[in-house]
C-alpha cells in the first residue's frame, strides 16, 4: 500500500516577502544598539577630553607660579630667563662679570621672595596667546622685555608700574606715583619726576639685564655703578645684532 506524499507548493513571491520582513526586522532592531554604541563612543571621548582638561587646569594652578615649570613646558625661549631667574644671569651674552646683581636676583632673594608670576600677570588671554605664539615659532629672539607702562596712547590706566610694583605692597612706603618722586626728590636730578613726563619704569629698570639710566641720552655725565649708559647700551645693541646676523 503506498502512501500519497502531499507536496505543497510555496508561492515565491510570499517567500520573497518573508525574507525581506526577516531582514527588516534584523536591521531595525540593529539600529537601536549601532545608535547606543554610538552614545558610548562621544560619551567616552567626552570624559576622557574633560578629564584631559581637568588634569591640566590642576597642574596649570600648581605648578605655573615654579619657574622649573616654564623651563619645561617652553624650554626654547623661556630657558635663558629661567636661568637667569635662578643663577643671576643677565640673558644678554655681552654682560659678564656685573659689578652688582640683576633685579631679578634681588627680587628672588627678598624677603617676598618674588617669583615669575608676581610680575608677569597677564591674563588667560595672554597667556593663550602666548601659548599658540610657542607652538607656531612665531616669538621673537629675544623676547620682548616687560614693559611697564604708566598710561596707554589714549591715557587709560594698564598694568603699570604703579601697579605692578608699588600697589602690591612690595617696596615699603611707596604705593603710589607720587610717592616715589617724593622718595627721590632730595636728589638733584630727581630721576622719578622727568620733565619728559612720567616714564616706563622698564625704561631704566631692567630685570633680566643690566639696568638702565635712560637720562644719559641726554644727559652723558649721569651714571650709577653697574648701570649701563645709553651709549653703553646702543653699543650692545648693535654687537648683538651683528652676532645674530652672522
Amino acid at each position: 500500500m503506498s502512501k500519497e506524499v502531499e507536496t505543497v507548493e510555496t508561492d515565491p513571491q510570499e517567500t520573497s516577502n518573508d525574507t525581506t520582513s526577516d531582514d527588516g526586522n534584523v536591521e531595525a532592531a540593529e539600529k537601536p544598539k549601532k545608535k547606543s554604541k554610538a552614545r558610548l563612543i562621544i560619551l567616552v571621548l567626552v570624559i576622557v577630553v574633560a578629564l584631559m582638561f581637568a588634569t591640566g587646569g590642576v597642574v596649570y594652578a600648581t605648578q605655573h607660579s615654579n619657574p622649573d615649570f616654564c623651563d619645561a613646558v617652553c624650554h626654547s625661549p623661556m630657558s635663558p630667563y629661567v636661568t637667569s631667574f635662578k643663577e643671576g644671569i643677565s640673558v644678554n651674552e655681552l654682560q659678564t662679570d656685573l659689578e652688582i646683581p640683576l633685579l631679578v636676583t634681588v627680587h628672588r632673594d627678598s624677603d617676598e621672595a618674588v617669583v615669575c608670576v608676581d610680575c608677569h600677570t597677564d591674563g588667560l588671554d595672554v597667556t593663550i596667546a602666548e601659548g599658540f605664539s610657542w607652538l607656531t615659532k612665531s616669538y621673537p629672539t629675544p623676547l620682548n622685555p616687560l614693559v611697564m607702562t604708566v598710561k596707554d596712547p589714549d591715557g587709560a590706566n594698564q598694568r603699570s608700574g604703579v601697579t605692578t610694583c608699588l600697589s602690591g605692597g612690595c617696596h615699603e612706603g611707596l604705593l603710589t606715583l607720587d610717592d616715589l618722586k617724593q622718595s627721590t626728590a632730595h636728589l638733584e636730578r630727581n630721576v622719578h619726576d622727568s620733565h619728559l613726563g612720567d616714564q616706563d619704569c622698564s625704561s631704566c629698570h631692567q630685570m633680566h639685564q643690566q639696568s638702565l639710566v635712560s637720562c644719559t641720552q641726554c644727559h652723558g655725565e649721569t651714571s650709577r655703578d653697574g648701570w649701563l649708559t645709553f651709549t653703553e647700551r646702543s653699543r650692545q645693541i648693535k654687537e648683538l645684532e651683528a652676532l645674530n646676523a652672522a
